[in-house]
Protein backbone atom coordinates (compact mmCIF):
# COMPACT_ATOMS: atom_id res chain seq x y z
CA UNK A 1 0.00 0.00 0.00
CA UNK A 2 1.23 3.33 -0.90
CA UNK A 3 1.86 5.99 1.49
CA UNK A 4 -1.09 8.37 0.13
CA UNK A 5 -3.97 6.75 1.19
CA UNK A 6 -3.33 6.89 5.13
CA UNK A 7 -2.78 10.59 4.30
CA UNK A 8 -5.58 11.27 2.26
CA UNK A 9 -7.65 9.74 4.99
CA UNK A 10 -6.19 11.21 7.47
CA UNK A 11 -7.27 14.69 5.79
CA UNK A 12 -10.77 12.92 5.56
CA UNK A 13 -10.58 12.52 9.53
CA UNK A 14 -10.10 16.62 10.54
CA UNK A 15 -12.79 17.62 7.63
CA UNK A 16 -10.76 18.03 4.72
CA UNK A 17 -7.52 20.13 6.14
CA UNK A 18 -4.22 19.78 4.21
CA UNK A 19 -0.58 19.82 5.83
CA UNK A 20 1.26 21.79 3.83
CA UNK A 21 3.20 18.44 2.11
CA UNK A 22 -0.61 17.10 1.56
CA UNK A 23 -1.40 20.78 0.26
CA UNK A 24 1.51 21.14 -2.05
CA UNK A 25 1.49 17.42 -3.25
CA UNK A 26 -2.48 18.20 -4.26
CA UNK A 27 -1.38 21.27 -5.95
CA UNK A 28 1.56 20.04 -8.16
CA UNK A 29 4.36 21.52 -6.32
CA UNK A 30 6.45 21.63 -3.81
CA UNK A 31 6.60 22.47 -0.19
CA UNK A 32 9.02 25.10 -0.69
CA UNK A 33 7.10 27.11 -3.03
CA UNK A 34 4.37 27.08 -0.56
CA UNK A 35 6.14 28.72 1.69
CA UNK A 36 7.49 31.08 -0.65
CA UNK A 37 4.11 32.15 -1.53
CA UNK A 38 2.99 32.77 1.76
CA UNK A 39 6.44 34.55 2.58
CA UNK A 40 5.66 36.62 -0.03
CA UNK A 41 1.72 37.40 0.55
CA UNK A 42 0.49 35.65 -2.35
CA UNK A 43 -1.49 32.48 -0.05
CA UNK A 44 -2.37 32.47 3.16
CA UNK A 45 -1.11 31.18 6.32
CA UNK A 46 -2.82 28.03 7.52
CA UNK A 47 -4.38 28.05 10.77
CA UNK A 48 -2.21 26.39 13.67
CA UNK A 49 -3.24 23.62 15.90
CA UNK A 50 -0.04 23.57 17.88
CA UNK A 51 2.73 23.70 15.95
CA UNK A 52 0.61 21.92 13.04
CA UNK A 53 -0.79 24.34 10.02
CA UNK A 54 -4.03 23.00 8.22
CA UNK A 55 -4.69 24.22 5.12
CA UNK A 56 -8.46 24.31 3.90
CA UNK A 57 -9.94 24.32 0.21
CA UNK A 58 -9.81 27.77 -0.67
CA UNK A 59 -6.09 27.78 0.17
CA UNK A 60 -5.88 24.69 -2.51
CA UNK A 61 -8.11 26.52 -5.18
CA UNK A 62 -5.92 30.01 -4.38
CA UNK A 63 -2.27 27.90 -4.49
CA UNK A 64 -3.40 25.48 -7.76
CA UNK A 65 -4.99 28.70 -9.63
CA UNK A 66 -0.93 30.37 -8.74
CA UNK A 67 0.46 27.26 -10.43
CA UNK A 68 -1.55 27.09 -13.29
CA UNK A 69 -1.27 30.92 -14.05
CA UNK A 70 2.64 30.81 -13.65
CA UNK A 71 2.97 27.51 -16.13
CA UNK A 72 1.23 30.04 -18.58
CA UNK A 73 3.57 32.85 -18.09
CA UNK A 74 2.54 34.88 -15.31
CA UNK A 75 5.41 36.43 -12.99
CA UNK A 76 5.10 36.51 -8.93
CA UNK A 77 4.75 40.20 -9.21
CA UNK A 78 1.62 40.09 -11.71
CA UNK A 79 0.28 37.55 -9.80
CA UNK A 80 0.52 39.85 -6.85
CA UNK A 81 -1.01 42.67 -8.81
CA UNK A 82 -3.63 40.59 -9.81
CA UNK A 83 -4.53 39.24 -6.57
CA UNK A 84 -4.44 42.53 -4.70
CA UNK A 85 -7.15 43.71 -6.96
CA UNK A 86 -9.16 40.88 -6.48
CA UNK A 87 -8.84 41.13 -3.15
CA UNK A 88 -9.85 44.83 -3.02
CA UNK A 89 -13.22 43.84 -5.66
CA UNK A 90 -11.27 45.97 -8.18
CA UNK A 91 -12.23 45.16 -12.33
CA UNK A 92 -9.65 44.77 -15.06
CA UNK A 93 -10.16 48.39 -16.10
CA UNK A 94 -9.74 49.73 -12.95
CA UNK A 95 -6.23 47.63 -12.59
CA UNK A 96 -5.18 48.66 -15.96
CA UNK A 97 -6.33 52.25 -15.86
CA UNK A 98 -8.88 51.81 -18.39
CA UNK A 99 -12.12 53.88 -18.28
CA UNK A 100 -14.99 51.50 -17.90
CA UNK A 101 -17.60 50.31 -20.45
CA UNK A 102 -18.22 53.17 -23.49
CA UNK A 103 -21.29 54.13 -21.85
CA UNK A 104 -20.09 54.55 -19.06
CA UNK A 105 -21.52 51.74 -17.55
CA UNK A 106 -19.14 48.58 -16.93
CA UNK A 107 -19.38 46.05 -19.00
CA UNK A 108 -20.89 42.60 -18.35
CA UNK A 109 -17.64 40.41 -18.17
CA UNK A 110 -19.40 37.73 -20.27
CA UNK A 111 -19.68 40.09 -23.04
CA UNK A 112 -16.58 40.87 -22.85
CA UNK A 113 -14.42 37.79 -22.15
CA UNK A 114 -17.04 34.91 -23.06
CA UNK A 115 -16.86 32.02 -21.25
CA UNK A 116 -14.03 33.34 -18.34
CA UNK A 117 -13.45 31.32 -15.37
CA UNK A 118 -11.16 31.02 -12.38
CA UNK A 119 -10.44 28.85 -9.74
CA UNK A 120 -9.04 30.83 -6.89
CA UNK A 121 -12.04 30.55 -4.26
CA UNK A 122 -15.57 28.88 -5.03
CA UNK A 123 -18.14 31.23 -6.52
CA UNK A 124 -19.96 31.54 -3.20
CA UNK A 125 -16.76 32.53 -1.81
CA UNK A 126 -15.25 34.72 -4.73
CA UNK A 127 -14.86 38.59 -3.71
CA UNK A 128 -14.13 39.98 -6.99
CA UNK A 129 -14.70 40.21 -10.66
CA UNK A 130 -11.01 40.75 -11.41
CA UNK A 131 -9.35 37.20 -11.65
CA UNK A 132 -12.52 36.12 -12.85
CA UNK A 133 -12.03 37.50 -16.42
CA UNK A 134 -9.07 35.28 -17.33
CA UNK A 135 -9.91 32.93 -20.16
CA UNK A 136 -10.29 29.55 -18.99
CA UNK A 137 -7.91 28.12 -21.47
CA UNK A 138 -4.91 29.81 -19.14
CA UNK A 139 -6.35 28.00 -16.41
CA UNK A 140 -6.04 24.84 -18.32
CA UNK A 141 -9.54 24.52 -18.58
CA UNK A 142 -11.31 23.14 -22.13
CA UNK A 143 -11.68 26.25 -24.41
CA UNK A 144 -16.00 26.88 -24.77
CA UNK A 145 -16.98 25.23 -28.44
Amino acid sequence: MSGRAPQSSEADHRGGKLTVDELARAAGTTTRQVRALQTRGLLPHPALVGRTGYYGGEHLDRLRAIVRLQRAGFSLAALETLLRAWEANRSVAEVLGLPPGRDGDAPDESDVFGDAALALVSSSHRRGRLLSLVPSTILGEPAAS
